[in-house]
């Protein structure tokens, strides 16, 4: 076969039949539901989210390196440490952000399942079953907008049902992803998991998914209930597609850098990848600017307004976001411990420096909230590439092909 599409073209196209059941729910809910309501969606759907991925603790990290065999003992070890991860979210969700015992609970529930749910899709993932692991990934999208509809048709008011179902959701596909990795030869393996590996892999993970999800966690505290619910529809409007490549480019690059046997081999998975992330990142963010105001009146009626600033603003976050998917699948692939542990801090810095540009910037509202976050997405993904630069240098005498 001459020509082979791009892995992440191909992953974009399930993550775009996931992203727009995301973008399905999100209007949908912001359409029934009050105000508050639909921030409650957007908060409880953004702590469950960073949740199950803090909760695997680096195990779905090393299997995706192919440094642990996947079989019952791991499942056990996965169960354990998913339970206290669960406990501890739970408890923050219920002090930190006055959570109701039911949605804290929940949260608890769908951080386990979704712990338990990603160690299985990495085990898929790093034998390059695209499909199966992508599949698994994206359900918690598609149960959202099952609980959309549900909201709709039982013409319920709060945000319980919805995130009920999302709940559901977590725990049915993570049993189901289980189901289909046990069946394998390594079933019985035994797990000799190097914690020391995990534990630099979960720090980048967390640092990663606290920050795509620190507008939603950050608003809470600076700005009003009204922001975050604007959040959100934003978030689904013109945020779903970077945040969808993101996804991509990190998914299908990482695996297949840690498969390369060469320099000039890993130069050209991430050219061949990068023209791709140009040319879709481009006409979606064209795209974005012209349809928005369509979508504002025709799905919304008019209930939320998206200003032309507030649009630049996540086109600007959403750029900053691609270069650290680049950047945090080449250090995941390549680094080595020490300097995983390099890419772990600078995650962490550049969190510390998105809260406090987030903070600095919130007199100017929403839009200087997302460009203070997006100036720490910038400055992570900078400093990863500074640290894992080495891995991607030609020797000397051999031609640059890209």
């Amino acid at each position: 076969m001459r020509y082979v599409p791009s892995a992440t073209v191909l992953s974009m196209v399930v993550y775009g039949i996931s992203g727009l059941a995301f973008v399905g729910a999100n209007l949908l809910l912001a359409r029934v539901l009050s105000t508050e309501q639909f921030a409650l969606v957007t908060l409880l759907v953004a702590l469950n989210t960073l949740g199950y991925h803090l909760a695997p603790v680096g195990l779905d990290a090393v299997v995706t390196r192919g440094r642990v065999a996947v079989g019952t003992p791991l499942l056990k070890r996965t169960a354990l440490v998913t339970t206290g991860i669960s406990l501890a979210v739970g408890l923050v969700a219920y002090l930190a952000y006055g959570l109701s015992t039911e949605m804290a609970v929940l949260v608890l529930a769908g951080t386990a399942a979704g712990g338990l749910l990603l160690v299985a899709a990495a085990k898929f993932q790093s034998e390059h079953r695209f499909v199966v692991s992508l599949a698994l990934l994206n359900s918690p999208n598609l149960v959202l907008l099952l609980g959309a509809v549900a909201t709709l048709a039982v013409d319920a008011r709060t945000a319980s049902l919805s995130f009920e179902i999302v709940t559901i959701g977590l725990g049915i596909a993570a049993l189901i992803g289980w189901w289909l990795a046990l069946r394998g030869k390594t079933a019985g393996a035994a797990a000799i998991v190097p914690w020391h590996e995990a534990f630099m892999l979960a720090g980048v993970s967390a640092a990663g998914m606290l920050f795509i999800q620190l507008e939603r966690l950050v608003i809470p505290y600076v700005l009003t209930v009204e922001d975050l619910a604007l959040f959100g529809v934003l978030g689904a409007i013109a945020g779903s597609l970077f945040r969808l490549l993101q996804m991509a480019v990190g998914f299908t690059l990482l695996p297949r850098l840690r498969s390369a046997v060469s320099v000039l081999e890993r130069r050209q998975l991430i050219a061949r990848e990068l023209r791709f992330a140009v040319v879709i990142a481009g006409a979606g963010g064209a795209a974005i600017l012209v349809l928005t105001p369509l979508l504002e009146r025709w799905l919304l009626a008019g209930k939320y307004h998206l200003s032309m600033g507030l649009l630049v603003a996540a086109l600007f976050s959403g750029t900053a976001k691609i270069a650290h998917a680049f950047a945090r699948a080449s250090a995941t692939a390549l680094a080595t411990p020490r300097e995983l542990a390099l890419v772990n801090g600078a995650g962490w810095l550049s969190a510390a420096l998105a809260v406090g540009a987030a903070v600095a910037a919130a007199p100017w509202g929403l839009t200087g909230l997302i460009y203070g976050i997006g100036v720490g997405w910038l400055a992570w993904a900078v400093a990863s590439f500074a640290v894992v630069s080495h891995h991607l240098r030609v020797p000397a005498g051999v031609p640059a092909q890209t």
